[in-house]
């Protein structure tokens, strides 16, 4: 019997549902708020869409209960996306971090392609049009738009989260879940910009280095991660402080403190770097202080150094061997203090959503509410950076539509 599927969302998991749904004998119609579908995707990846990672597994996931993800992940893994796309037409090729991208490094090709194979099997796709609310009647959802209702068999929420209002994102598919009886894990930011107080940060601002970060959580686990640091006014940007940010986010979260200790120089070790900086005090006595350091470091991190540890000898040959040590152990161990996150309005994701004990691992059905379908972000389910979130959108949606295609 024909039944009528509403898809509320158009990004990565409201299309691919709807892709898969359309080949079964139903009506689909996909109502997206934005003038057009997949605006999320189109900016992903700068443009390019980092669309999946060669190394996709469990481990790369977190939430209150991350196990869900296993089955999605095994019916749905990197090697079958990159089939999936093969056959609309699309190549993904990988880069040496295992990353994954379309051949063209095109976002915008990706939205194409499963827009385009949407529309060929017969979906319709209504843009500009907010779901304000879903109810349940007599078996059947109603679905409250902004121009009318309209009724359906089964709904699919795949709205996002709050993360990035710029491209629409407003949680409104947390409101209707909530509405129909889901418990909600409050959300938090993540791989996202960190802000501090400490006047190091603007003092630097502008500056991208190398750097390894470490944050120690207050239950005693150190997290540590290597890769670009970006100094701002704001505070810390740059992939490490993305990649470290979900820890960091998730104690702010909590209610504590937090600070990150930042190595500047992580190729070389804290007594390796003592020793040079003692041969050059005398090699390089001459030199006021802040050009001599700025043979190893940036200038504007070499004035935050100095004015950090009080250094004002106007020669390297005037520094004691315990401010040689002090500075040494700054370049290592510089500390500095987190106030918050940039919050949703600079987080690529949230962390929280829909209690996912409340639905189906295997098809993404509520045990609710029959015929209700969450996929994506709407979960309490985030992922690592370098493709881990598009690829749970991509597989969540896939179990969703293959449900309700039948099969």
């Amino acid at each position: 019997m024909k039944k009528r599927i509403i898809i509320v969302g158009g990004g990565a998991s409201g299309l691919i549902c709807a892709l898969l749904v359309a080949e079964g004998d139903h009506e689909v119609i996909l109502l997206e708020k934005n003038s057009r579908v997949g605006r999320k995707i189109r900016a992903s990846g700068n443009g390019r869409c980092n669309i999946t990672n060669r190394r996709v597994d469990p481990s790369c996931y977190f939430g209150h209960h991350p196990a869900f993800v296993h089955y999605a992940l095994k019916q749905f893994s990197t090697d079958d996306l990159v089939r999936f796309f093969r056959k609309l037409g699309m190549e993904i090729v990988a880069v040496e971090d295992g990353r994954m991208f379309p051949m063209a490094m095109q976002a915008l090709v990706v939205v194409a392609f499963l827009e385009y194979a949407c529309r060929e099997r017969g979906v319709r796709i209504e843009t500009e049009t907010a779901v304000e609310d879903v109810t349940k009647e007599c078996g059947k959802f109603i679905v409250a738009t902004g121009s009318g209702k309209m009724y359906a068999d089964a709904v699919v929420l795949a709205t996002g989260s709050t993360a990035a209002p710029a491209l629409g994102a407003d949680g409104s598919g947390w409101r209707i879940a909530k509405g129909l009886g889901h418990r909600l894990h409050d959300p938090f930011a993540v791989l996202v910009q960190l802000q501090s107080g400490d006047p190091f940060c603007r003092a630097c601002k502008g500056v991208k280095l190398d750097a390894v970060i470490t944050f120690e959580a207050r239950d005693g686990t150190t997290y540590r991660v290597r890769g670009d640091l970006l100094f701002t006014d704001y505070g810390l940007s740059g992939l490490a402080i993305l990649d470290i940010s979900r820890f960091v986010s998730a104690a702010l979260h909590r209610g504590e403190t937090a600070a990150v200790t930042i190595d500047l120089l992580p190729d070389i070790s804290y007594d390796a770097l003592k020793k040079r900086l003692q041969k050059g005090r005398h090699q390089f006595g001459d030199l006021p202080p802040e050009l001599w350091l700025s043979g190893i470091l940036h200038q504007k991190v070499v004035a935050a150094l100095l004015r950090k540890t009080g250094i004002s000898e106007r020669s390297a040959r005037e520094l004691s061997t315990k401010k040689i040590q002090t500075l040494a152990y700054m370049i290592k161990h510089l500390k500095i203090k987190i106030d918050a996150t940039r919050g949703a309005k600079g987080a690529e994701v949230m962390a929280g959503g829909v209690d996912c004990h409340e639905v189906d691992p295997k098809t993404m059905e509520s045990k609710l509410v029959k015929n209700l379908f969450l996929t994506g972000e709407i979960l309490d389910i985030d992922g690592k950076r370098g493709g881990y979130n598009l690829h749970w959108a991509f597989a969540s949606g896939y179990l969703a539509g293959r449900k309700l295609r039948g099969g």
